[in-house]
Parts: structure tokens; sequence; C-alpha cells
């Protein structure tokens, strides 16, 4: 994929989400997915009027959680930038996405799509549980941990942990016990 916009504010990833639901809303599709990665979280911080910033982004990335994608719809998706990132987070799973105490519904803004931003400290796993360099960086370089509630945080990466079904020797998971010392968290 080439990618024409660097999603640097909420505004622009709104507005991009406001075209997607405009044209779901033209052809009777109904979607609900969570926005993740650098995206959902630079939502978050705006939501929940955190006082940090983050990275920009290239892209959105979300997570459908109920409905389905149809071509067509693969297609606008492809078209705005939207991608739907399924094999790439093993963690959390699908279902932690849709439970309500995990994520927090953009109100008011859109007709056909329901957009949902997980808690930070699920946008957190899916870097932990990650092998990505960009991921670490993530970590290592922003306020990401911080703005999490630590004892969530640990509560989810040991369950997560004691589902994992590979070991991965370059998976984040095991740098973060350094991480939050580097930090002092």
């Amino acid at each position: 994929m080439t990618y024409s916009n660097q999603y640097k504010d909420v505004e622009s990833i709104i507005d991009t989400l406001l075209v997607l639901d405009t044209f779901c809303a033209s052809r009777d599709i109904e979607v609900e997915f969570v926005v993740v990665g650098a995206s959902g979280i630079l939502l978050f911080i705006e939501m929940m009027n955190k006082d940090a910033e983050y990275r920009p982004t290239r892209d959105i990335d979300i997570r459908v959680t109920e409905g389905v994608v149809t071509p067509e719809l693969k297609e606008a998706l492809h078209e705005y930038e939207i991608e739907i990132v399924e094999g790439v987070i093993q963690f959390p799973p699908r279902e932690d996405f849709r439970e309500n105490e995990f994520r927090h519904k953009i109100e008011g803004l859109f007709e056909a799509i329901d957009v949902y931003i997980p808690a930070i400290e699920l946008l957190a796993c899916t870097k932990i549980f990650s092998s990505r360099q960009k991921d670490l960086e993530d970590l290592e370089q922003t306020n990401l941990l911080e703005l999490c509630d630590k004892d969530k945080l640990l509560e989810l990466v040991e369950e997560y942990k004691g589902n994992m079904t590979w070991d991965d020797p370059f998976c984040n998971v095991h740098d973060l016990s350094r991480i939050f010392q580097e930090k002092g968290i």
C-alpha cells in the first residue's frame, strides 16, 4: 500500500472516518470496529483529555468487532488507507475489544459505523505482544506506558502471557520490565 496521508492529529483521523461513514451509509453497510495502533492512541489521548503527545501515523488501523467486511467495504477501507489488522495482533484477543469495560465509543459523529477506542492498557498490549521494532520504540520513546494504570496493564500482560502459544524471543513483552525500570514506572 502506498500511503498519501500522514495522520498527525485527531481531526484528520476523524475526517477520514467520517468519509468512511458516508460511504457505508450510502450502501447500507453497518460495521463496528475499534481503532488501534497509533491512531487509536491519538484518539484515546484526545477523548480522555490527557496532556500527552504521540507520534504521527501513516494509516488508520482497525479491528472489526461486529459486521461483515464485504469486498465493497474492503475496497473502500483500502482507498481511505484504513487497514484491518486481524492477522497482526495476537493479543489482546478480539473478544477483549468487544467488552465495554475495555473500550470507549465515539458518540454522535457516525451514522453507519460504530467506532470505539480501546482502553489504553489494551492499546499498550498490542505493542507489548508484538515483535516489531517500531512497537518497541513506541514503548521506549513515548509516554504510552505512563498513560496506563500499571496494575491493570500488568494483570492483562500476565493473562495474555499465560495464553501465548509461541515462544518468540523478540516479542516486546520480554523487554517490559527493563522499560518500566528505565522509565521509573
